[in-house]
């Protein structure tokens, strides 16, 4: 499954972008229909330098906001799954460090962040589709803490792995805040209606400075319909890094499970004894 592919979310992305374009192409048309027929339009008196100025001016505008608003969406999603992967490789190195515990807490404290690991997957990532975590998640956390901090210390090594182990916990906080801070990320409203206008002037400009409404130039105006509205979906179906139609999958998280795994199977085959011919 790609990363920012949401189960069944290639789908119904690729279904808003197709309703949105077939609106755009609608519009697009109902506007070269309506303003088509006005006698400017009819005769053509717009000179040719007000055309190119006026068509470059709204065309910037829209450009300007559209690319703005596709980039902000872009780098949100990057940065929601970046911080995903930190926090996993964070919990990878607890789990890790947790090796070096004492023999009763070291089966516990492994046991609690894997606890941890499959409540956000199983649980949190709905409940971030929502924008919020998970109250759970938060005490498999507290509760991966609370064990270290009753962790025994028999000697320097066992003294060693705890403080490590708190380092690491502190890292995995700090990342799983990052993570529901992404919750919030959004494209500023004020990019969202200067790409509305800025799409509807697109539209409306070819009709009003002198395009008939013959079948050719309808056709035509159905195309650039077509593909503002394509422009304009894309931000719409990337909005929301846990949320959109594309969206961050739990994948660092289910990584760090198998991580988990490998890390036993390593521990167990050095604990084994060696072989004797």
């Amino acid at each position: 499954m790609p990363e920012h592919a949401a189960p069944g979310g290639g789908r119904a992305a690729m279904l808003t972008v197709a309703v949105a374009a077939v609106s755009g192409a609608v519009l697009a048309l109902v506007l070269g229909l309506l303003l088509g027929r006005t006698r400017r339009a009819r005769e053509g008196s717009t000179t040719p330098q007000a055309l190119s100025f006026a068509g470059a001016a709204i065309l910037g505008f829209f450009a300007l906001f559209l690319g703005f608003s596709i980039a902000g969406t872009w780098q949100q999603l990057n940065s929601a799954r970046q911080h995903t992967y930190e926090e996993s490789r964070a919990l990878t190195e607890a789990y890790w460090t947790a090796g070096g515990l004492s023999g009763a807490d070291q089966p516990v404290v492994q046991e609690r962040l894997r606890s941890y690991t499959r409540v956000v997957i199983d649980d949190e990532w709905a409940t971030m589709q929502h924008g919020t975590g998970s109250r759970t998640a938060w005490q498999a956390i507290d509760q991966v803490r609370s064990a270290v901090d009753q962790a025994t210390v028999h000697n320097q090594a066992e003294a060693s792995a705890r403080t490590d182990v708190l380092r690491s916990l502190s890292e995995v906080n700090a990342k799983r805040n990052a993570r529901l801070g992404d919750l919030r990320a959004s494209v500023p409203v004020l990019a969202i209606g200067g790409l509305l206008v800025g799409a509807v002037f697109v539209l409306a400009t070819p009709s009003v400075i002198g395009l008939t409404s013959n079948p050719r130039n309808l056709v035509l105006m159905c195309f650039v319909g077509a593909s503002v509205a394509f422009g304009v979906s894309m931000v719409a179906v990337m909005s929301g890094p846990f949320s959109g139609a594309v969206r961050v999958q739990p994948t660092a998280f289910q990584l760090a499970l198998e991580r988990y795994d490998q890390i036993d199977g390593d521990a167990g085959a050095s604990a084994l004894p060696p072989c004797r011919p």
